[in-house]
């Protein structure tokens, strides 16, 4: 810990904190631009296994609030946490001799230098699209000016692109410069926008933005999902883009390691409408859309004049959630549709068919976590969710503004034919099972696209104002083991299966924490069965509160 932090350390054990549980140290992680650039040797408590030697990525937000002398407060704070300034991290978990690994080096790399220097000179974020930022000293003719003004930066320094960690497609890598490319390993951040960053998977520098139409020129819509499906077994990616304007189009796309791409389906006119949706469904031979009704309202044109996304959304919660389900190999579009009560949700987690007496036909069931509504969106803002800001948003016994409870939801889809097309009329999507839960779901990668007992989520209970704990929630039977520690705000958690395992829950789960007492972070291996600790390695410092992670094992290729 460096002079700078431990005066920031020292600052904040002065302040008070909601529900005395600290974590607003780990939310400006990055403030003063304190990045391990040069990858250092960690403090390791334990053996990790030697089967999650490799390499782990963390990307999100590393700071919101920064000295700005161009502003008039001479401070500039970001609104959204997902808008967070991104910084990406990365542990080393090195082999040992005998079989486990004791030995974790340390790195990052904030990713937005300039869009950082842009907010310190002038108090803003500029004339871009932001998912949250409310500018309240903005022009009528800022406001005009941003319908013309691009919504993303082609300046890999300036692109704030930090949700989710992916393997870069072909073309995407072909559109770097081939000096800056050749030798390197590259790995890719997506969002919630057409809009993908490339860096160095060991410097973690930045080299490259693209959009979607990178892989596709007709795939120049403004959304799509941050998560895209992945096929662990094929390599293919499978996502969709969104068109706004007097036509709604989404284009669901597959997207292959061979550098192919194919739109397998165009979902537009009738009752179709933009929504902010941030994943998708996908089994062995079907892709799902659902559209939960958090609709982008004016045909997406309120976008452009607010200058970010929640205040372009309305949840309706008297329309229909519509599932759409899309044939991924014989090309035949989409072949049934289904309706659901409205809900919201960020993220799915699994989906499989099951054949019944009619091989011509499969149920598919459909898990994902799910939300009454979407005002989660608007309760992640920072005021909310920083342990000593949320002592004056949220007073005791005022308002709610607590994280919602989720539900761990599965649907069924019943009866979709596997050759040609099932009936035009939708069909209702049941509700089969629900149970509460956290977020950030991970499930073992064995198991995706098929039947499986366990997930694993960040809990969120109320004992913070943030995440305060790990789930493994058993499916079968409806219970839940926990892992927590007082103070100890966890991320999200990342299941590494044990080679050769014929259990499910065999393997570690591997998930960074921010110790509120000692303001440090860690990165904790629990095991999956019990969810008790096997190893620690601590980082010495915060490290930003993010998203999401990516495990790469050791022997991960070149291009």
């Amino acid at each position: 810990m460096d002079e700078t932090q431990e005066m920031d350390h020292k600052q904040t054990q002065k302040q008070q904190h909601y529900k005395d549980w600290p974590n607003a140290a780990a939310f400006n992680a990055n403030a003063n631009f304190a990045d391990v650039r040069t990858p250092v040797d960690i403090s390791v408590v334990g053996h990790f296994p030697g089967y999650v030697a490799g390499t782990l990525y963390r990307t999100g937000p590393g700071a919101y609030k920064i000295e700005a002398p161009g502003s008039k407060k001479g401070v500039f704070a970001v609104d959204h946490w997902f808008d967070g300034f991104t910084t990406t991290h990365k542990f080393d978990i090195h082999p040992g001799a005998d079989g486990t690994c004791h030995r974790v080096s340390y790195s990052s790399f904030m990713q937005v230098e300039k869009l950082v220097a842009t907010a310190r000179d002038t108090g803003s974020l500029g004339a871009g699209i932001t998912f949250g930022q409310r500018d309240p000293c903005d022009s009528l003719y800022r406001k005009a000016k941003s319908v013309f003004a691009p919504s993303t930066t082609s300046d890999p320094f300036s692109s704030n692109v930090g949700v989710v960690l992916r393997e870069t497609l072909p073309a995407e890598a072909a559109s770097i410069d081939e000096k800056r490319r050749t030798g390197r390993r590259l790995i890719t951040i997506s969002t919630d926008a057409t809009t993908a960053k490339h860096i160095d998977a060991d410097t973690l520098e930045p080299l490259g933005v693209t959009t979607q139409a990178t892989i596709d020129p007709g795939l120049v819509g403004q959304m799509s999902a941050a998560h895209a499906a992945h096929d662990l077994t094929t390599g293919d990616i499978f996502n969709f883009n969104l068109t706004l304007g007097r036509t709604t189009c989404y284009k669901v796309f597959r997207a292959s390691p061979d550098g192919k791409t194919e739109v397998l389906a165009e979902i537009t006119g009738g009752d179709v409408r933009g929504a902010y949706i941030h994943s998708l469904l996908l089994t062995d031979n079907l892709l799902v859309l659902c559209v939960w009704p958090a609709y982008f309202t004016r045909m997406g044109l309120t976008m452009l004049w607010e200058r970010n996304i929640i205040d372009a959304l309305e949840f309706d919660p008297n329309a229909q959630t519509h599932w759409y389900v899309i044939d991924r190999k014989h090309g035949r579009g989409v072949v049934k549709r289904f309706t659901s009560p409205a809900f919201f949700c960020f993220h799915t987690v699994n989906a499989w068919e099951e054949t019944g007496a009619n091989n011509d036909m499969v149920d598919i069931v459909c898990e994902l976590v799910e939300l009454p509504d979407a005002k989660i969106l608007e309760l992640l803002r920072y005021e909310y969710i920083v342990s000593t800001e949320a002592v004056q948003s949220r007073p005791l016994g005022g308002a709610d503004k607590s994280i919602p409870t989720s539900h761990l939801v599965r649907y069924r889809l019943e009866q979709v034919a596997i050759e040609g097309k099932s009936t035009e009329r939708p069909a209702p999507a049941k509700r089969a099972m629900a149970m509460i839960s956290g977020d950030l779901p991970r499930i073992n990668p064995h198991y995706a696209l098929k039947p499986h007992r366990y997930v694993y989520t960040a809990l969120s209970r109320g004992k913070s104002s943030f995440l305060d704990g790990i789930g493994k929630t058993d499916m079968l039977n409806g219970t839940t083991t926990m892992w927590e520690k007082a103070r100890h705000t966890p991320g999200e958690p990342i299941f590494i299966p044990r080679p050769g395992a014929t259990d499910e829950d065999d393997g570690v789960i591997l998930v960074v924490v921010f110790d509120g007492d000692a303001s440090n972070s860690y990165m904790l291996c629990l095991d999956a069965k019990t969810l008790t600790e096997v190893a620690r390695a601590t980082v010495n410092g915060p490290v930003g509160l993010g998203f999401h992670g990516l495990h790469l094992p050791a022997t991960s290729p070149k291009l």
